[in-house]
């Protein structure tokens, strides 16, 4: 899985791996794009950052809660089955806009903004393929699955419209860079948060159908506004060179960040092998739970990662990089305890009382809490990519990929399998956690003399 180091003049202005060990960092007086300096904490940019996520996580919450009261498990289950197949499709990136997430933050702190925008150019280029193929593999299953029901019918093509569109957004996201930019992601988020209120409505007036639609509308307004406000008005123009540096780069980190995401989704394959997708269905609202406690540390991960390779770039120390990383993963975590705390004593009571149509899966929801509260140290595992710590990303993906497997699968065979695949969750995230802190701790401790990075 190692690549091959590309040569250091392979794309003139974009500095291979060997140039990067030998060039100078630049002077803490150079500025990132547009002039704005994006080193140091920036902690008046991240306060509203976080809080404007705060506002999605909320909502989003609010609205997939209040949505399982007016929505039978059978159509859920179609839904997230389709959500499953859309974080599959995402392979078609093959790393591009994974390697502009490292090279174009890096290429700012270098001072070099005319190379960052033939960066940024030559990913919105390939992403824009990325999301017609996304979004016509969908209205191909609708032509498929025509005759399954009324509920495929509805979803394929608000699946379409939120797969094409939020490919695109993913790529806007990776170009907010420094402190202003996050300042207007912030306002793409309170956008987010506000059309998040109209769910509830939707589904109630709706149904099945409400959910679709507010998902497709929201997906257009969000990532419409973040077309507005990108930071980064380049031009789609594909260079072949550039390309080819960004694979190099990106591969890894997107092997990495797909597998993460298979690994994700093994408790869903198990629950359709071992019942139905109706049984997927009953399973949401764990899901959901997992869902909404990781778009917190999603946001912390958006905001820090940039930070790191541009600190990387401007040569600060890899002391200085672990603290990023730890402080990075504490506020991940400061943010979902208070919410695991209270939904494990609040779960029961309000699912009995309020959506009976998914009793069964209070265990799973329980569980999930804990495993979210877990997953929330992800943010610190980004370091291990901002190095390049290739060996350390394989060990770190294997044991995840076989542990969220293995737990889940056996638990279930244990267990009822709601409960035993949320519980298998829980021990593979403890696992996997427990793994990304003592690499990044590893990767970051004084190397001895003589080393090369």
């Amino acid at each position: 899985m190692t690549p091959s180091r590309p040569a250091a003049t392979a794309v003139p202005g974009f500095p291979g791996a060997a140039e990067r060990m030998v060039r100078p960092a630049a002077t803490t007086s150079e500025p990132a794009a547009g002039g704005e300096r994006m080193g140091g904490v920036g902690r008046r940019a991240a306060a509203p950052f976080v809080l404007s996520v705060a506002a999605v996580n909320f909502t989003s919450l609010l609205g997939n809660v209040l949505a399982f009261r007016w929505v039978d498990p059978g159509s859920m289950g179609v839904w997230h089955t389709l959500l499953l197949v859309l974080s599959y499709l995402t392979v078609v990136r093959l790393g591009v806009v994974n390697g502009m997430g490292r090279e174009l933050p890096f290429a700012l702190g270098r001072g070099d903004v005319e190379t960052g925008r033939r960066i940024a150019a030559t990913t919105l280029l390939y992403n824009a393929v990325c999301s017609v193929l996304v979004g016509a593999t969908f209205l191909v299953l609708l032509d498929v699955f025509w005759s399954s029901g009324a509920a495929w019918r509805i979803a394929l093509p608000a699946m379409a419209v939120v797969g094409a569109t939020t490919m695109y957004l993913t790529y806007l996201q990776a170009t907010f860079r420094s402190d202003r930019d996050f300042a207007r992601l912030a306002r793409v988020h309170w956008l987010q948060a506000g059309v998040g209120l109209l769910m509830p409505l939707m589904v109630y007036g709706l149904g099945f159908a409400g959910l679709c639609l507010h998902a497709a509308l929201q997906a257009v307004l969000v990532t419409g506004f973040a077309h507005v406000l990108r930071p980064l008005p380049v031009r789609a123009r594909f260079e072949l060179p550039v390309a080819r540096q960004l694979v190099a780069t990106g591969m890894p980190l997107f092997v990495v960040g797909y597998l993460q995401a298979v690994a994700l989704t093994f408790d869903r394959l198990i629950l359709l092998q071992r019942g139905s997708v109706e049984t997927v269905g009953h399973y949401a609202p764990a899901a959901a739970v997992l869902a909404a406690m990781a778009i917190v540390p999603g946001a912390v991960s958006t905001y820090v990662y940039p930070r790191m390779s541009f600190a990387l770039g401007r040569g600060e120390s890899r002391a200085r990089l672990r603290q990023m990383a730890l402080r990075a993963a504490a506020a991940g975590v400061a943010a979902g305890l208070p919410v695991a705390l209270a939904g494990w004593v609040a779960a029961p009571r309000l699912i009995a009382a309020y959506f009976p149509q998914y009793v069964a899966s209070i265990p799973a929801v329980r569980w999930s809490l804990l495993t979210g509260l877990l997953l929330s140290v992800t943010p610190a595992s980004q370091l291990l990519g901002c190095l390049k710590a290739w060996r350390s990303l394989v060990l770190y993906v294997a044991v995840l990929l076989v542990s969220r497997w293995s737990f889940p699968w056996l638990l279930s065979r244990l267990y009822e399998p709601l409960e035993g695949v949320a519980r298998g969750n829980l021990l593979g995230a403890a696992v996997g956690t427990a793994l990304s802190l003592l690499l990044v701790w590893r990767a970051t401790s004084p190397r001895p003399r003589g080393t090369v990075s």
